[in-house]
């Protein structure tokens, strides 16, 4: 049996609208067949998006669906969301 539909706002609605969620990787710099992966999704909870820690390094190419990191994503993560709690509604 379906859920009645509310109109009330989802995180898959919220993934959609923002696209900031999802698996990001790094390339070495040393070695260059190399890699790790960082997280970003959002918490619900505290109202903010999170960085996860990131993998080992392990010898691996990215999938097609990941993104590269950069250290704006980071730099805008912690530093641009506001402290105070705002509506997604």
């Amino acid at each position: 049996m379906a859920s009645p539909d509310f109109g009330e706002r989802t995180l898959l609605d919220f993934k959609r609208w923002s696209g900031m969620d999802g698996i990001y990787y790094e390339k070495s710099k040393v070695r260059p067949n190399e890699m790790r992966t960082w997280r970003v999704s959002f918490n619900p909870i505290s109202n903010n998006y999170q960085i996860h820690q990131p993998s080992n390094w392990v010898v691996a190419e990215p999938t097609p669906e990941m993104r590269a990191w950069h250290e704006g994503i980071s730099r805008a993560i912690t530093t641009m969301q506001p402290p105070t709690q705002r509506g997604f509604y």
